[in-house]
C-alpha cells in the first residue's frame, strides 16, 4: 500500500506541527518517511545550462588558447585578481576540485559558474523568489516531530475508541498488540519503546502532573479504554507472589489516578483492562501492643481493585491459559509434568488454580500438561515424544517458532503470549 503523502497533505501536517496542534496518528510514519529529491527538474536544467556555459569557457581557455589569450588582452585590467584573492579562490576550488593556479579572473569563471551558480546559487535564488518554500516548511516540521517523538512529547490524534496502553519494560504482549495495529493507541511509558513512535513519556514518580501531561498529548476523551500491564513476560503463567512488574497496591494508585482524572473532567468512567494475576497481593499489617489487628483493607489484589472501581476487567493470563487447557482436555483427567524443580515450584499451584474453575474430569483418559522452570525442559519432553497426550505450555518465542516450523497443530501446544494477546484483542474490540 502506497502511503506517500501529497504536497497538500504534507503542508497540512507541517502547518499543524508548527502550530503545536495534534496530528493524525496514521500520518506520522508517512510524514517522517517522506524525502525530497536533491534537485528539482528545473534545477537540473539550470545545471545543464551552467555546464554548457562552463564548457564554452573551458574550450576557449584550453582547446583554443589563442582565443582565450585574445579575450584576456581585451578585458579591462581589473579582471586581473589581486594575488591574495586568487589564492583564496584557489583554496576554495581545492576543497571541491582542483585549484586553477591562475591570477586572471577568466580562468576562474568555469568554476564559479559550476559551483557557485549551478549548485548553491540556484537554490539560494529560488529561496529568495519563493519565500517560506513549502519543502523547507516540511523539512523543518519533520525535524520538530522527530525531536518530539524522541522526547516523548508528540501530539497525536487517534480514531475514536483507541487504547491508552500503560507499559513497562519489555511488555511483549503490548509490543505484539501494537505490531498488529500500529495506531491501536498511545503507548505510555517511562521511555520510548523500540516498536512505536506513538508514545508519551510518563514515569510513576511524576505524579498527577506527569499523568495529565501525557494524556493531554492526545484526544484522550475519545479513548475507548486504558490498558495496564503489571505482569512480567517471563511469569505470565503461575507467577510467584512477587513475580510482577508493578505491585498490586501501585496498580491501585494508578487506577485511582485515572478515575480522579475522569471525575475532574466530568467524563464517563472508561473501561480499564488490567493484564495481571488476580492472586498476587500486597499485604499491610496493623500492629498493636497485644498483637496484630486485622482490618478489611489489609490485602490489595487485582481482584479487590476490580471490586472497588467500576467498569474494570482483569485479564489473568493464568486463568486464561487454564481455561484453554480445560477446553482442550474436554473432560479428560489433567496431569502435570515437569522437572523435579518445576513440580516443586508449580505443581501445587497449578491444581489449586485448576480447582478455582471447578473442573471435574468425566473420563479416565488423561491429558498431560508440560510446563517448567524454562521452556528448554518442556521442549525436551515434547521432542522425546516419550509421553502420550502431551500438551506443552510455553512462553518462549524461539520455542514457539520451532513448533510452528515443525508443523504441529495449534491445539497440540499453548503459546501463552499469543493466547493472552488474542484475548486482549477481543476485549479491546468490545466497544
Amino acid at each position: 500500500m502506497d502511503n506517500t503523502l501529497t504536497k497538500a497533505a504534507l503542508i497540512d501536517v507541517a502547518t499543524a506541527l508548527n502550530n503545536n496542534e495534534k496530528i493524525e496518528a496514521g500520518l506520522v510514519d508517512p510524514f517522517l518517511d517522506h524525502t525530497f529529491e536533491e534537485l528539482s527538474s528545473f534545477s537540473r536544467f539550470m545545471l545543464k545550462v551552467a555546464a554548457a556555459i562552463s564548457l564554452f569557457f573551458a574550450s576557449v581557455l584550453v582547446i583554443f588558447p589563442e582565443v582565450g589569450e585574445k579575450l584576456i588582452e581585451w578585458l579591462p585590467g581589473f579582471f586581473l585578481l589581486p594575488e591574495r584573492l586568487s589564492k583564496a579562490l584557489d583554496y576554495v576550488w581545492g576543497l571541491v576540485g582542483k585549484p586553477v593556479g591562475q591570477q586572471h579572473l577568466m580562468y576562474h569563471v568555469p568554476n564559479i559558474i559550476v559551483y557557485a551558480f549551478g549548485v548553491v546559487g540556484i537554490r539560494q535564488v529560488w529561496k529568495r523568489v519563493h519565500k517560506n518554500n513549502w519543502k523547507d516548511l516540511v523539512a523543518s516540521a519533520q525535524e520538530k516531530l522527530a525531536r518530539a517523538i524522541e522526547d516523548g512529547t508528540g501530539l497525536f490524534r487517534f480514531a475514536p475508541g483507541f487504547s491508552l496502553l500503560f507499559v513497562g519494560e519489555g511488555d511483549h504482549i503490548a509490543r505484539s498488540l501494537v505490531a498488529d495495529d500500529p495506531t491501536i493507541g498511545l503507548t505510555i511509558s517511562s521511555r520510548q519503546q523500540p516498536y512505536t513512535k506513538l508514545w508519551a513519556r510518563f514515569a510513576a514518580g511524576e505524579g498527577d502532573e506527569g499523568f495529565v501531561r501525557a494524556l493531554g498529548q492526545v484526544n484522550a476523551e475519545d479513548a475507548g479504554e486504558y490498558v495496564l500491564f503489571p505482569v512480567r513476560d517471563e511469569h505470565l503463567f503461575l507467577p510467584g507472589p512477587l513475580d510482577f512488574d508493578i505491585a498490586p497496591h501501585r496498580v491501585d494508585v494508578a487506577v485511582r489516578r485515572i478515575r480522579e482524572f475522569e471525575k475532574e473532567r466530568a467524563w464517563k468512567a472508561k473501561r480499564i483492562i488490567i493484564v495481571g494475576d488476580k492472586e498476587q497481593r500486597s499485604n499491610f499489617i496493623t500492629e498493636g501492643e497485644t498483637g496484630r489487628i486485622a482490618t478489611d483493607i489489609d490485602e490489595v489484589s487485582l481482584r479487590t481493585i476490580a471490586d472497588k472501581y467500576e467498569n474494570m476487567t482483569i485479564l489473568d493470563p493464568t486463568e486464561t491459559t487454564i481455561q484453554a487447557i480445560v477446553a482442550i482436555a474436554a473432560g479428560r483427567r489433567i496431569l502435570f509434568r515437569s522437572s523435579d524443580r518445576g513440580v516443586e515450584k508449580y505443581g501445587r499451584e497449578f491444581y489449586r488454580r485448576l480447582s478455582l474453575l471447578g473442573y471435574s474430569p468425566t473420563s479416565e483418559e488423561a491429558l498431560t500438561i508440560g510446563y517448567d522452570i524454562s521452556d528448554l525442559e518442556t521442549e525436551h519432553q515434547l521432542l522425546s515424544q516419550a509421553y502420550p497426550a502431551y500438551l506443552p505450555v510455553i512462553l518462549s518465542r524461539d520455542i514457539f517458532d520451532g513448533l510452528v516450523k515443525s508443523g504441529l497443530w495449534d491445539d497440540s501446544y499453548i503459546f501463552i503470549p499469543r493466547l493472552v494477546k488474542q484475548e486482549l484483542q477481543r476485549l479491546v474490540g468490545q466497544q
